[in-house]
């Protein structure tokens, strides 16, 4: 009863990470990402008056309230496991301790003590993990804890800095942070087999391709997240095909050159991953629950690629960019 508890609290903190990335993808859509000066708070309040009639302060400040609800489930699944095997309360006071004071640190601009602070605490999970042998869920929900402070922090410093570079890491480590919340997910699975038992034919082949395709839509993302934060307003070009009526773009026009990347690093992604939904088909065929995979797999590519095709025709159309970005997490989460 308490796995299907937990794992339904995986369920939970999925649904609410894919409602948080889409109000973010909306944040930068819109280019509302600046709307509030200030962060942690908004306007020298926790929440300033009326601020959910006013369509930016909504969407940006909305945005934290969603991310600070991620927070909290994450934290619920680390106690979770924390309290399951064996805990040790300083862990807990000095992951709090830290943690408090790594925010503090990075909403007074002291980045340098901030970052040595989270890279300790990764650095002791790591070593922690391996001395005393956690279990997987014990070491996952722990650095997923870490994480979601990280990722707070770098979209406070969005603010605070006003810097695209900030926003770009903020929203890639988003989408890679949502594949570590679904990799909790399936590790909580009751009707996950222990070990590759659940995996058909060269087990060593399908976690090399595996892995190789989560890198590849990953670097996509990354591609999709500079065009979105450096080409907010207009894309560089409005052509298919070519990029500005060429077909290899200069690296001395940077806008036009990374629109070039997206576009055909994306076909290529879509071509490895119906290569690899194909091969899948027989790795999984011996496992019910998870026989749907390579169906999607096979389609959501192809879905993507209509999506940009159509996001360039409809000049960054609000919803099909949203719909083009949670695709491309979809992806990314198969991939996982």
């Amino acid at each position: 009863m308490s796995s299907r508890l937990f794992f339904a609290l995986t369920l939970l903190t999925l649904f609410v990470g894919v409602v948080l990335i889409w109000w973010g993808a909306a944040v930068t859509t819109e280019d509302v990402g600046l709307s509030v000066p200030d962060w942690p708070i908004c306007y020298g309040r926790i929440n300033p008056e009326g601020w959910y009639k006013v369509p930016a302060l909504l969407l940006e400040h909305g945005h934290r309230w969603i991310g600070a609800t991620i927070g909290l489930l994450v934290l619920a699944q680390y106690f979770w496991q924390f309290a399951k095997f064996k805990p040790r309360m300083i862990e807990a006071v000095g992951i709090f301790i830290c943690g408090i004071g790594y925010l503090y640190l990075v909403s007074q601009g002291v980045l340098v003590a901030a970052t040595v602070i989270a890279a300790m605490g990764l650095v002791w999970v790591v070593m922690t993990w391996i001395t005393q042998r956690w279990p997987i869920l014990r070491g996952l929900t722990t650095v997923a804890l870490i994480l979601v402070l990280i990722q707070a922090s770098l979209g406070g410093l969005r603010v605070l800095a006003m810097s695209d570079p900030y926003g770009i890491v903020h929203g890639t480590l988003g989408q890679l942070f949502y594949g570590l919340l679904v990799i909790i997910a399936f590790m909580a699975w009751p009707g996950r087999p222990e070990g590759g038992a659940w995996l058909e034919g060269n087990r060593l082949s399908a976690r090399i391709w595996s892995a190789i395709l989560f890198g590849c839509v990953f670097m996509q993302l990354v591609f999709g997240a500079i065009l979105r934060h450096t080409q907010r307003d207009h894309l560089a070009a409005d052509d298919i095909l070519t990029t500005g009526g060429v077909w290899v773009p200069s690296a001395s026009t940077p806008d036009a050159f990374m629109l070039f990347l997206h576009k055909y690093w994306g076909f290529a992604v879509a071509l490895l991953i119906l290569t690899v939904a194909r091969m899948a088909s027989n790795w999984l065929r011996g496992h019910n629950g998870l026989r749907w995979l390579p169906g999607a797999l096979t389609a959501m590519p192809l879905i993507q690629v209509v999506l940009g095709i159509t996001v360039i025709m409809t000049g960054k159309s609000f919803w099909v960019t949203n719909f083009h970005v949670l695709n491309g997490l979809a992806l990314l989460a198969c991939s996982s």
